[in-house]
């Protein structure tokens, strides 16, 4: 073998190398980013995202979890970019799809969001298939869409039958068709299976149930939305609601 062809292969294998490591690098900056997102600590995942995808272009985990960092950081604009760098990578993946999809949405782009989660929801190898077609039949709702977003929404709780944000939306899209016996039902499903983040359930449900009479139920509904409401939530709604209806 001669010697320029030795250099070469040598060159060759170290640049591979150099290309493993800085891969293996980056997944673990992807890694310790999602670890600092589910911590809350937003500027940090910012920190070592952005090194990831610098070390490896192509780690699409390293772009979807940077966009989920800028979104963090309140920069959507940022987010989005991320995001679509990982949609580039792997066009059809349910988690990219669905988590871009949320930051479309927050952008008020819902028909966009809706085509994101409709790809989503056809990655048949995603394990949370309920969570995605919750969100699409949200992003249905808020474009008017009704009758479709009750069918996904129905879709989503036959596979997971006590998923809070699906019943929830169901109850939305039945309260604003003024069906409104199903919107209490999927309300107080609600509180039933998630009671103690289910403000916004007592709230409707307490209002609904006043509106029909049953001031005693429905007040009781609504103090809880107060008192849940002092940990962090909208107290000057459901306080001011209260007051409004008579309530003790």
């Amino acid at each position: 073998m001669s010697p320029n062809i030795l250099s070469l292969i040598l060159v060759s294998l170290l640049a591979g190398c150099v290309s493993t490591q800085k891969q293996t690098m980056a997944q673990s900056n992807a890694e310790l980013g999602a670890a600092y997102l589910r911590e809350g600590d937003g500027a940090g995942a910012l920190k070592v995202l952005q090194n990831a995808v610098h070390q490896d272009p192509r780690n699409w985990e390293a772009w979807n979890r940077l966009g989920l960092a800028y979104w963090a950081q309140r920069d959507l604009d940022q987010s989005e970019t991320a995001f679509n760098q990982a949609v580039r990578l792997v066009p059809d993946n349910a988690e990219v799809r669905n988590n871009y999809g949320l930051m479309l949405m927050a952008k008020g782009r819902n028909e966009e969001a809706i085509e994101s989660f409709e790809i989503a929801s056809k990655d048949l190898l995603y394990r949370k298939p309920a969570i995605v077609l919750s969100n699409l039949g949200q992003a249905l709702y808020l474009v008017g869409r009704y009758d479709e977003a009750l069918d996904v929404l129905d879709q989503a709780l036959q596979r997971t039958p006590g998923l809070c944000q699906a019943l929830f939306n169901r109850a939305l899209v039945y309260q604003k068709i003024d069906r409104m016996d199903g919107a209490l039902d999927s309300f107080e499903a609600t509180i039933r299976s998630c009671g103690d983040t289910a403000i916004g359930s007592y709230y409707h449900a307490g209002t609904l149930l006043i509106a029909r009479g049953d001031r005693d139920s429905g007040c009781a509904y609504l103090a809880t939305a107060i008192e849940q409401s002092r940990a962090g939530g909208n107290l000057y709604q459901a306080a001011t609601k209260a007051k409004a209806m008579g309530c003790p």
